[in-house]
């Protein structure tokens, strides 16, 4: 199944998250909006078996951390196709939109595709790729929970698309594309609390028929 934890990170209430196999000996840290010091008493003990840094968008408000984890433990940073080029571009970053002081966050190790599989020990996340809130954000599928960033929030709610690269017909079709997996998955989103896509599809204005 996987163990999950959360810190509310820096930037504008996002949730940095640690995803580990049952044994500890493996994890990813999904959305670095902490930085390494700053999660020590929480993370700290499995700080040593990440493996990976995972992003499900680059907008800056989720990567306030990022630096000080590459340096720290030195694991590739994967993020989306689409958003790649953001990570260094301020204006699809928004990070002066957000009034944040940082605006260059540098370069991924490795881009990731819809489909992919990123080993975690004995767990596996798989990528889904889900724009509409940036071009290329994606999300984290495992057995039983989806990392969806910005894409689902709960209580109905999504990220905003009136930032560069946003469309609210393209976050439509990935929102759906989620309320159709399993009911009993657990979400994990960028901002807010923990959900589930059971009651997103009861709340969900953008839910097809």
């Amino acid at each position: 199944m996987g163990r999950i934890i959360r810190f509310p990170g820096r930037g504008i209430g996002s949730n940095c998250y640690l995803f580990s196999d049952d044994s500890g000996t493996a994890s990813v840290v999904i959305d670095p909006s902490a930085s390494p010091e700053t999660t020590a008493s929480v993370f700290g003990p499995v700080l040593s078996s990440v493996r990976a840094i995972l992003l499900t968008h680059a907008h800056a408000d989720h990567l306030l951390g990022l630096r000080k984890w590459r340096e720290a433990i030195g694991a590739p940073i994967c993020i989306g196709r689409y958003d790649r080029y953001a990570l260094s571009d301020p204006e699809a970053n928004v990070a002066s939109l957000l009034g944040l002081p940082t605006h260059d966050f540098g370069d991924a190790d490795r881009v990731l595709e819809d489909g992919d599989e990123i080993a975690v020990g004995r767990e596996k996340l798989t990528v889904l790729y889900t724009p509409g809130h940036t071009t290329g954000s994606v999300c984290f599928l495992t057995e039983n929970a989806l990392f969806s960033g910005d894409t689902l929030f709960s209580f109905g709610g999504v990220g905003r698309t009136d930032f560069f690269g946003g469309s609210d017909e393209t976050l439509e079709i990935s929102v759906n594309r989620l309320l159709a997996l399993p009911p009993t998955l657990t979400v994990y989103p960028g901002h807010g609390p923990e959900t589930t896509i059971e009651r997103e599809r009861t709340y969900h204005h953008f839910r097809t028929p």
